[in-house]
């Protein structure tokens, strides 16, 4: 899952295929496609929005910024759970009748901020990564100097966000899945692999940095 660079071109189109399909449905699903959908429009607007927004974004993600090798395996595993999460967050907003409140647009705040942590922290090391003096170190700085894992803190941000937006407690799950997946699963692998590529400079920033949120943990 770590270390290998390839374009692995049929494994991303997969994935995003997935997406695309899944973002699809929920704008149907939101924008009047169903019988079923009885939720205020701006509601469902939302909703659809910040579903668009993260399909373009993985999109960069995938094809321009991360350009390490994707497996079969993990383009499925990650296809299956683009699908489970575009369908929770429109059917759980899209059937809630309830008026958009102070916790919707906190949801739109915290989807924009995770966002930025994510795709920011991205944009920062790639940038870092083109001088050819860093060839093979490790980035530390920008948004990583916060935390080890910055990125994967900005999703479960963002996800907390998005959850909000639909109003509904339920849809809470995902970001709190994708937290344990994160902290169980990712990190773990992610950190193994690092530590054995960098080595002391990987010690050192491991014990003067959090591991996935800021100044906690």
């Amino acid at each position: 899952m770590y270390g290998g660079y390839d374009a692995s071109t049929g494994p991303k189109i997969l994935v995003t295929t997935c997406n695309t399909l899944a973002v699809t449905a929920a704008g149907w699903f939101l924008l009047g496609g169903a019988d079923r959908v009885d939720a205020e429009p701006l509601r469902r607007g939302l909703l659809f929005a910040l579903s668009a927004i993260y399909l373009l974004r993985f999109v960069a993600t995938t094809f321009v910024m991360l350009r390490r090798s994707m497996e079969w395996s993990e383009a499925a595993t990650v296809g299956v759970w683009v699908v489970v999460i575009h369908g929770t967050m429109a059917y759980s907003g899209g059937t809630n009748a309830a008026s958009v409140g102070v916790l919707t647009w906190l949801g739109v705040l915290l989807y924009l901020v995770g966002s930025y942590l994510n795709t920011g922290s991205e944009y920062q090391r790639k940038l870092w990564k083109r001088a050819p003096e860093h060839k093979g170190k490790l980035y530390t700085g920008g948004l990583f100097k916060y935390s080890m894992h910055i990125n994967y803190f900005g999703d479960v941000v963002l996800f907390t966000g998005f959850a909000l937006v639909t109003g509904s407690p339920w849809a809470l799950i995902i970001p709190a899945v994708m937290a344990c997946m994160f902290s169980f699963m990712n990190i773990p692998m992610l950190d193994k692999y690092l530590a054995e590529r960098y080595g002391a400079a990987f010690d050192e920033y491991a014990k003067n940095t959090a591991k996935l949120v800021p100044f906690i943990y």
